[in-house]
C-alpha cells in the first residue's frame, strides 16, 4: 500500500506528531511520500529525524514555471474531464471573485500535487489538517482520481462550512478526527448520510517510562507552556495568571516553549511584571530540548481558546506530569478534572492562577495527577495504536473500486 502525505507545511516546528504518526505506520510497513505545499524553511526543521524528512519531502511552492506549465500541459491532455469537473464544482462554486481567483491557485496546486501522486503510483492522498491545504489535496485528488481522506485537528471546526469540509466529505473516504468534539462539530455541519465516513483517531505518543515527579525547593518551582505565540493559544490570559500566582507564589518561574507573530508584545507584557525575568522566552526547541524542560516542570499549563487534543498535554503526561489546561475542545477528553489534572474556563485569568497555586502547594497530589494522566495515554493515545487505527481505514480505502466521482461534489 503506498500512501501520499501532503499538508501546508511539512516538517514544521508544531507539526512533530504528523512525522511521528508517518513514522509509526512505516513501522507497520506501510510506504508513504510526503509532500508539503510551501517549503518548509530552517527554523521549521528541528532534529535529526526533521531533517530526514525535509530531505524526500517534495514542496509545491515555491512553484517553477517549468514545473507549473508541464502539470499543466499533463493536466490539460491527460485528465482534462477531472480539470473540467473540477472548474465547474469547485472553482467557480467559490462564491466570488475574490474566492475564485483563490481556488484557481489551489487548482494549479492540485494539478501539480496529482501529476507526482500518478507518476509515483501511489493508491491514496491523506491530508492533515481541514484547511487550505486541503482544498489542493482535495482537487489533487480529483484529478489523479484516487481516494484521499482528511485528519481534521481544531482551528479548521470553528469553521467547516468555510473551508467546505461537509463537501469535501461526501467525495472522502473518511476524515479522521482527532477527537470526539471535532466529530461531533463535523457532524452538525453535515448530511447525515456522510457521518459514518467521521472516525476518531487519536494523535498518539510513543511509549515512555514517567520521570520522577521534581521536588524542588519552594523557590524553584516552574511552569511550562509549549506552544506558538499566537492568539488562539492565550498567552496573555496566562501571563496575566501568572501575575497574580507570583503574589501568592514568589520564585515560581514559568517558561514558555515556542515562538510566533505575539511574540514582541508577550516579551512586552512580561516587562510590566514585578519580577520579569520570572518569564523566560525559549523560542522553539527540538523534540529532545522539549522533553528535558518537561522533565523539570512542576506542572504544565495551557490558557487556549482554541484546541484539539493538544499533543503537549500528552507529552506532560508521559512524563508523569500534571497540567492545568482551558475546559475546550477535545481537552476534556484527554484530562480528566481532578484526577489527572485541573481544567478552567477559557478566557478566567483568576481560575486559572488558582489552579496553578493549587498544584503548586501540593507536591504528593501533583505526583499522583501525573500517574494518572500517564496510565491514561497509554490506554488511549499510543501511537501505535492509532497507526493502526489509521492503516486499517487506509487499507478500506484502497480496497474500494476505482471511480471517479463526479457526481460527489454536487
Amino acid at each position: 500500500m503506498k500512501i501520499a502525505y501532503v499538508t501546508s507545511l511539512y516538517p514544521a516546528v508544531s507539526h512533530t506528531f504528523i512525522l511521528n504518526e508517518i513514522a509509526a505506520l512505516r513501522r507497520l510497513g506501510v510506504e508513504i511520500g510526503t509532500f508539503s505545499v510551501r517549503r518548509a524553511r530552517g527554523s521549521d526543521i528541528l532534529g535529526s529525524a526533521a531533517r530526514d524528512e525535509a530531505e524526500n519531502t517534495r514542496s509545491i511552492l515555491p512553484l517553477a514555471p517549468v514545473n507549473a506549465f508541464s502539470s499543466l500541459a499533463w493536466c490539460a491532455f491527460r485528465r482534462f474531464g477531472a480539470l473540467t469537473d473540477v472548474l465547474r464544482r469547485m472553482v467557480f462554486a467559490a462564491g466570488s471573485l475574490k474566492g475564485t481567483v483563490k481556488w484557481l491557485a489551489y487548482t494549479v496546486e492540485g494539478i501539480v500535487l496529482a501529476r507526482w501522486i500518478v507518476n509515483g503510483g501511489y493508491e491514496h492522498l491523506h491530508c492533515h489538517f481541514g484547511n487550505s491545504g486541503s482544498h489542493t489535496a482535495w482537487i489533487a485528488a480529483r484529478i489523479a482520481n484516487v481516494p484521499f481522506s482528511i485528519t481534521c485537528h481544531g482551528s479548521e471546526l470553528n469553521d467547516p462550512v468555510g473551508f467546505r469540509l461537509p463537501e469535501k466529505a461526501r467525495s472522502a473516504a473518511f476524515i479522521a478526527c482527532v477527537s470526539k468534539f471535532g466529530r461531533a462539530r463535523l457532524m452538525h455541519a453535515s448530511a447525515r448520510e456522510c457521518w459514518n465516513k467521521y472516525h476518531v483517531v487519536r494523535c498518539g505518543i510513543s511509549e515512555t517510562t514517567p520521570d520522577p515527579y521534581p521536588n524542588p525547593g519552594p523557590q524553584e518551582r516552574e511552569i511550562l507552556c509549549v506552544g506558538r505565540l499566537s492568539a488562539e493559544k492565550g498567552h496573555f490570559i496566562l501571563l496575566d495568571a501568572f501575575e497574580a500566582l507570583l503574589r501568592k507564589v514568589p520564585g515560581v518561574r514559568l517558561v514558555l516553549v515556542g515562538d510566533g507573530p505575539l511574540r514582541a508584545e508577550l516579551e512586552r507584557r512580561c516587562r510590566e511584571l514585578a519580577d520579569p525575568s520570572s518569564v523566560i522566552f525559549t523560542g522553539s526547541l527540538d523534540p529532545a530540548a522539549v522533553a528535558e524542560r518537561i522533565a523539570r516542570a512542576s506542572l504544565v499549563a495551557l490558557a487556549s481558546f482554541s484546541e484539539g487534543v493538544p499533543v503537549v498535554l500528552m507529552e506532560a503526561f508521559s512524563h508523569g506530569r500534571p497540567v492545568v489546561a482551558t475546559r475546550v475542545g477535545g481537552i476534556p477528553e484527554l484530562v480528566i478534572h481532578g484526577q489527572n489534572g485541573l481544567l478552567v474556563s477559557p478566557g478566567d485569568a483568576g481560575e486559572l492562577a488558582d489552579a496553578m497555586g493549587f498544584v503548586l502547594s501540593d507536591p504528593d497530589e501533583a505526583s499522583r495527577m501525573g500517574a494518572l494522566g500517564f496510565a491514561a495515554v497509554r490506554a488511549e493515545f499510543d501511537e501505535t495504536k492509532s497507526a493502526l487505527g489509521l492503516k486499517s481505514l487506509f487499507e478500506s480505502a484502497v480496497a474500494e473500486p476505482r471511480r471517479i466521482h463526479r457526481g460527489s461534489y454536487a
